[in-house]
């Protein structure tokens, strides 16, 4: 089926999508640089949408066209026997050809439905938060104007306006939640997200337009905290004040991010280390990359180039997140508790929280249904026996955790290259509680073929064998 020019558009767009969501979750999602990060994506979803329709030069020798054969009909006479003179033949009379169907309409009106129901959802959520505007009144909380609103309601912020329910916040709280959504007001964050809500309902059925949309929103968090946190707000009860206000009504949906996973990011990316200056040599490999591929991509298409037969296969549209609560099960001092005991627990009586999360919540709880397990610990009893025994097991469910292939020495590299050269790396983890004696530990996954195979180092590099 050859490509008509909105299908090309919407081939190179979505393409140009994927090539900046896998560059900035393979180099870019776990740097400090929040600000970078958020000058990247706004990129990638701008120069996604406008680079299709731009001349671009080719940057590849054009392709040799195929020879077309010219079908010549020839009428040769035909002779009667004993006669002279050419006759005519017999006339053929061709079929009705059958009408073929035009798929490349059929897939530009899916494509095109597609966009119109997100957008559609946008605008409602648009005018539900309108309706919201409608019940709030206007208030001076701190000598921040706001508009005040009734009931449970997690504070959030739209445009230049702060909506907040003041007499649901402590005053300690109420001061961190005010800094908090003004980052977003001064910074113009909304806009950010409208254009991540139109990316992603113009590109619905492209996963990569989901993972930019929510990596966007998860950095603009990060940049809020950091703020909050750079005006010389104590980091454990922000972050307490954070898991208070998670387990009250949501917020509507378009403002409101709030979902155990954003949290535990969000607390995780408060306790990372600043990023090195020398990671800033990431933006100059992702960045150029990118672009390079793209435009390269165009440059062969201007010569003629055919479309690869994977362009042209239709992408399933993912499934629509779940907005559902996700299950968790809080302890306080080793005993299961509520979420209004946890809330009513407070801040400064917390010495600690420890997340728990997938199989290292299950393997703690020995319930295979839990997702989520948060181990909270208060001064009182932090050095009691059994919430000491207790947290001793939590620890030693937290067997592992996620880490970059950058943490990998060279010495380790050049193992593998030489001991697996077939193989590639999947994942990269590190050992909470590796076995006695041997240090920090790394547990790197191989993959030769379909066959999975382990290889452990030491934080030097060094082979370890267990």
């Amino acid at each position: 089926m050859p490509l008509s020019p909105t299908l090309l558009y919407l081939l190179k767009a979505n393409g140009a999508l994927l090539l900046f969501a896998l560059a900035y979750f393979g180099l870019l999602r776990r740097l400090t640089f929040f600000t970078l990060n958020r000058v990247y994506l706004v990129f990638a979803l701008l120069f996604s949408a406008v680079y299709p329709a731009l001349p671009v030069p080719a940057l590849l020798p054009p392709l040799e066209a195929p020879a077309v054969a010219t079908a010549v009909a020839v009428l040769l006479p035909q002779t009667t026997a004993g006669a002279g003179t050419p006759q005519a033949g017999p006339t053929a009379v061709a079929a009705p050809a059958e009408t073929p169907i035009d798929w490349s309409a059929v897939v530009l009106a899916v494509y095109a439905a597609g966009a119109a129901v997100g957008l559609l959802r946008l605008l409602v959520q648009l005018l539900s938060l309108g309706r919201l505007r409608r019940t709030s009144r206007p208030a001076v909380v701190g000598g921040v104007p706001v508009r005040a609103l009734p009931g449970e309601v997690s504070p959030f912020s739209f445009g230049s306006t702060i909506y907040l329910n003041p007499a649901r916040h402590p005053a300690a709280e109420l001061a961190a939640v005010l800094r908090h959504e003004q980052v977003h007001v001064r910074q113009w964050h909304t806009l950010d997200v409208l254009l991540a809500q139109v990316a992603q309902a113009a590109a619905w059925c492209n996963p990569a337009a989901w993972l930019l949309r929510r990596a966007l929103l998860d950095n603009l968090e990060y940049l809020a905290d950091h703020a909050v946190l750079a005006a010389g707000l104590d980091r454990r009860a922000y972050q307490y004040s954070l898991l208070r206000l998670s387990q009250g009504a949501a917020g509507p949906a378009l403002v409101s991010h709030f979902t155990f996973l954003t949290l535990k990011n969000r607390v995780a990316m408060m306790n990372q280390p600043h990023s090195s200056t020398g990671q800033l040599a990431r933006y100059f490999v992702a960045g150029p990359l990118v672009l390079a591929l793209a435009l390269g991509y165009s440059g062969a298409r201007a010569q003629g180039a055919r479309p690869a037969a994977s362009s042209q296969r239709k992408t399933a549209a993912p499934t629509l997140p779940d907005t559902r609560p996700e299950p968790v099960t809080h302890y306080i001092d080793g005993k299961v508790s509520t979420v209004a005991e946890v809330i009513k627990l407070g801040a400064d009586n917390v010495a600690f929280i420890t997340p728990l999360k997938g199989d290292n919540a299950r393997k703690f709880s020995g319930n295979p249904q839990d997702e989520y397990v948060m181990a909270i610990t208060t001064k009182q009893n932090q050095n009691r026996a059994d919430v000491k025994a207790f947290n001793a097991r939590v620890e030693a469910a937290d067997t592992e955790t996620e880490a970059e292939v950058n943490v990998l020495t060279p010495a380790a590299l050049a193992f593998i290259t030489k001991n697996y050269p077939n193989s590639r790396i999947i994942e990269v983890t590190k050992l909470n509680h590796p076995p006695t004696g041997l240090g920090v530990t790394y547990k790197v996954h191989l993959a030769e073929g379909r066959r999975p195979h382990y290889a452990y180092f030491d934080d030097k590099g060094n082979a370890v064998k267990l």
